[in-house]
């Protein structure tokens, strides 16, 4: 009952909080509060303007609308708008409040088909249904005789002499004689007036409520207005109107909505604000001069119309180099490039098939791309393999006879789990420097991987298939064996990736997804990278134990005990979009992951950064399900997890620049008791946070697995340890 209300409190706070902040593209609860209290500086004004947001999210409920779009504020934040606007110009009374009401539900329908149509192309509605529902009220207002405008405009002197003795009044207005730079009293007029706010006062608060929830889109806010001021001082416009009926606020809002949260932050992003400027000031002034005709404003129809149009037209790019669109949406500008740069440094190839070597054991690269021999031209991106000894040579004995050869009637796999496309199987062994040009693939395997991909093997030995045209294979499936068919002087295995079925197709350049590449005795760990002429490569060995350990299902559940006692459960959920994740409930934090069958990997963070499901997350970063001796795993992690409150502030600021603070991870297994089947592995793992070139924070982990689980972690920090213990 309890967790109940608490869970429907939590909801309704949120869908009022939400609905103020979106405003600026966020969630924050901080700069919601902030906004909602300088509202409340025209008590009328703030008053109509919650009435309107409870009202729209109370219907929405009850009719049954996604809550989840509630709770952001998505249905509020255009009746937030809305309710200010409507407070600022109507007198308060009966007829008000049933046009009031009638508005709102109308303004409910609308929201929720315009987020159909524009949702449907991937686009914002933003404030759309807000000014068309604007357009209907006041034009039909004109026709109600018991709709009063407020005088309060009009008569403007009047109202202060009445109000000029009201001690609240004065608290407001105190700021509003105080002597500023024209440029800077326009922007906190500009800020003010976004909310129908007539008070200096509500302008600063509510730019330091932008700027405590993000550094980023408080800057953008800034260079979006000084353009709009730039250009208008330029082109000879009046830069007083900018703070009249919400005409700088658009300029504010593209500049943020372009700038930082449709588009991952960045130089170009900076860049596009100042150039749509001009554009935006162009359309403003357009349909400002065609609506005065119907006695209406355009309010922040430029804004959206050029968000749309600008959003619209980078959908259909050819290249996306400068400008990237925002996939996942933090509503932070900070954790949105924070978590993008890392994303792009560590998944740049996750979007390709993970294609394993076609082999087992260690094999040498005889022949690499565009390799001297025939791997030429259009066939240059092929990879030609063969075993070799320790003094590089591919045979023993004589050499003359195939079966001398190390290689020769050894396995081929599957790289990747597909179809048996083709199967050729008629050629002849060659002997030893005899080949044949006639049928120059020899017998030769071709998968269909779909989705266009396809992998071809050939000199394949005759009559060695163990699967047949149409079967279904996994990864690793046993095909055939190593053969000399074809034009193939010697034993070897040729192996080319494709987007075609057809024999001998056009080569396609394609990364390995991982592979061990020995190198002077030593194991070196290779990401999705193509394997080098004469190097000596295989594939990762798994450890069931590891393999068992980190597989953590949906439904899986985990308890761990701290040495004070505590107990802290843990359980593994799939959302949505299709993501698996940790879930903690002592702390409600949330741990997304991947397993891919060779590496285990964390990609993103929510909650608590002092609780375990944190400290798992970072010392489970990235970890190779294979014991390797002195192989490690290196990685970089989200900035946002380490800086102190003073430093995260200023590389806030240059984020989108330049950072100058780097987080870095390292993982390796630390002692194993059998290399062959282990039962006991002790893993170790390190976070490094760096300012500059100077180490400041230094975090170590060391994971213990046995009996296919992971049985304690430890976590040693500033000299002192914690372990905590599965139960």
């Amino acid at each position: 009952m309890n967790n109940n209300f608490t869970l429907q409190f939590k909801y309704w706070t949120n869908s009022i909080l939400h609905s103020y902040s979106q405003i600026f593209f966020s969630l924050d609860k901080v700069l919601a509060i902030i906004i909602i209290l300088a509202t409340f500086f025209a008590p009328k004004i703030g008053f109509t303007g919650l009435a309107a947001v409870v009202l729209i999210n109370v219907v929405a409920h009850f009719v049954g609308v996604n809550r989840k779009l509630i709770s952001e504020g998505m249905f509020g934040f255009n009746a937030m708008l809305l309710g200010l606007f409507l407070g600022h110009q109507y007198e308060l009374n009966t007829t008000f409040w049933l046009l009031f009401v009638v508005a709102i539900g109308f303004l409910l329908i609308t929201t929720v088909w315009l987020n159909g149509v524009f949702g449907k192309h991937g686009l914002p509605y933003l404030s759309f249904p807000f000014i068309i529902t604007c357009w209907i009220v006041v034009l039909a207002a004109s026709s109600f005789t018991k709709i009063n405008f407020n005088e309060e405009h009009v008569f403007v002197l009047n109202h202060l002499m009445a109000q000029e003795q009201n001690s609240f009044y004065q608290f407001v207005h105190q700021f509003d004689t105080v002597e500023l730079p024209q440029s800077v009293l326009i922007f906190f007029k500009t800020v003010a007036g976004t909310f129908f706010q007539p008070s200096l006062l509500a302008g600063i608060i509510i730019t330091i409520g932008v700027l405590y929830f993000s550094r980023i889109a408080f800057t953008l806010s800034v260079i979006g207005f000084a353009s709009a001021y730039f250009f208008y001082g330029l082109f000879g416009a009046d830069v007083n109107q900018l703070n009249v009926d919400l005409v700088g606020s658009n300029f504010i809002f593209m500049a943020i909505g372009i700038g930082c949260f449709y588009i991952i932050p960045n130089t170009y992003s900076y860049i596009a604000v100042f150039v749509l400027t001009p554009l935006l000031m162009l359309l403003l002034i357009f349909f400002n001069k065609i609506l005065v005709v119907f006695q209406l404003k355009s309010l922040t129809l430029s804004f959206s119309v050029i968000v749309v149009l600008f959003l619209l037209f980078l959908q259909h790019r050819w290249f996306h180099h400068f400008l990237q669109l925002v996939t996942i949406q933090y509503y932070s500008a900070e954790k949105t490039i924070y978590k993008y740069i890392t994303s792009i440094k560590r998944f740049s190839t996750a979007h390709l098939a993970k294609i394993h070597l076609p082999f087992w054991g260690e094999w040498q690269v005889s022949q690499g791309y565009n390799g001297k021999i025939t791997h030429l031209g259009e066939w240059g991106r092929a990879l030609d393999f063969v075993i070799v000894d320790d003094e590089k040579k591919t045979y023993t004995e004589s050499g003359v006879n195939k079966k001398d050869f190390y290689c020769f009637d050894k396995p081929i796999v599957a790289p990747l789990d597909g179809y048996v496309y083709d199967i050729i199987n008629n050629v002849e062994d060659n002997d030893i420097a005899d080949v044949n040009t006639e049928q120059n693939w020899g017998n030769t395997i071709i998968l269909n991987h779909v989705n266009g991909l396809f992998t071809q093997i050939s000199h394949i030995k005759k009559d060695s298939f163990k699967v047949e045209i149409g079967d279904y294979v996994t990864k690793g499936t046993v095909l055939a064996t190593c053969g000399n068919s074809g034009r193939s002087p010697e034993p070897h295995i040729h192996f080319q990736v494709q987007t075609s079925p057809k024999l001998g197709a056009v080569t396609l350049g394609y990364p390995i997804a991982y592979f061990i590449e020995k190198d002077n005795g030593e194991s070196i760990l290779r990401i999705a990278e193509i394997p080098k002429e004469d190097s000596i490569i295989s594939n990762v060995t798994i450890h069931s134990l590891l393999a068992e350990g980190f597989y953590l299902y949906p439904g899986k559940k985990m308890k761990f005990q701290a040495e004070d006692g505590e107990e802290i459960e843990w359980e593994v959920f799939t959302d949505e979009l299709n993501r698996t994740y940790i879930y903690c409930y002592n702390t409600k934090s949330i741990a997304y992951f991947i397993n891919d069958g060779t590496m285990f990997y964390f990609f993103d963070f929510e909650g608590n950064k002092k609780s375990l499901l944190f400290h798992f997350y970072l010392a489970g970063y990235r970890i190779l399900l294979g014991c390797y001796e002195n192989v490690s795993v290196e990685d970089s992690i989200p900035l946002i997890h380490f800086n102190s409150n003073l430093v995260q502030w200023i590389q806030d600021f240059l984020a989108p620049f330049y950072r100058f603070t780097t987080a870095n991870y390292q993982s390796k297994c630390l002692s194993v008791d059998n290399v062959i089947d282990p039962s006991h592995i002790v893993l170790q793992s390190k976070v490094e946070a760096k300012f500059i070139n100077s180490t400041f924070k230094n975090i170590e982990f060391d994971i213990e697995l046995r009996d296919k689980k992971i049985i304690r972690i430890g976590i040693t920090q500033k000299g002192l340890k914690k372990n905590f213990i599965c139960v």
